[in-house]
């Protein structure tokens, strides 16, 4: 089943397909997990937790990637939100934490090309998939405002913007927790951010924005300062 949700600390402009297994949420750390931690990995017969998978339950527009690391993602379209795992042998537990999507403590079980997540709330069964390609569909034309270029951020607002002279943009959470790739565009004072919500479906936003006197930009009425030198 498909929940639409909106994601708390992340990107406000997108809304996603997600499914709740706890009622309170643990912020992810973003960081990668020390060498002396990396999480040792269960297989069965060859079969481990590491690669990418999609759970019907959840959304078959978002896939889960589980490195050899420790580090754990969850990705529909442009958009991408940063968890990690870890596994505990003795007690045989996988530990996961992708906000808004698993955060829990589960048993693992593998056969063929499917995964069964079990925590005390719930279950969910993944099966294993492979990423799509993900292009941005955007006019032929992109206008550019170089005065933009750089990473900008609010201390009013949790979005961060970093736009590139390419016409490719990044929006992350103050966190960065999440991040959403986009493309973009600027005319008569509106920049229109073009991105996927999944591998075929297209999206878009339109930001008014300026700038003050004193060189810092306004995007839809937040105040953001350059945090970066520009390109």
């Amino acid at each position: 089943m498909k929940k639409a949700v909106s994601l708390i600390l992340c990107i406000l402009f997108l809304s996603m397909l997600c499914a709740c297994d706890k009622t309170e949420k643990i912020p992810a750390s973003t960081e990668s997990t020390p060498d002396s931690e990396v999480s040792q990995d269960i297989s069965y017969d060859g079969l481990s937790i590491v690669g990418t998978w999609v759970c019907e339950k959840i959304s078959d527009d978002v896939y889960f990637i589980f490195d050899e690391y420790g580090d754990a993602y969850a990705k529909w379209g442009t958009s991408t939100v940063y968890g990690y795992y870890d596994y505990y042998e003795d007690e045989n537990l996988y530990d996961i934490d992708v906000p808004n999507f698993l955060y829990n403590e589960y048993e693992a079980h593998f056969g063929g090309d499917v995964m069964t997540l079990k925590s005390e709330e719930s279950s969910f069964t993944f099966k294993k998939a492979t990423m799509p390609e993900v292009i941005i569909k955007t006019p032929d034309n992109l206008a550019i405002d170089n005065g933009i270029i750089g990473n900008w951020q609010s201390a009013d607002n949790y979005e961060c913007y970093e736009f590139r002279s390419d016409g490719t943009a990044v929006v992350t959470d103050l966190y960065n927790f999440s991040t959403v790739d986009c493309k973009f565009s600027c005319n008569d004072g509106v920049i229109t951010m073009y991105y996927m919500a999944s591998d075929t479906k297209e999206g878009s936003r339109q930001l008014e924005y300026s700038f003050t006197n004193d060189g810092k930009l306004v995007i839809a009425g937040y105040t953001y300062e350059s945090v970066t030198a520009q390109n």
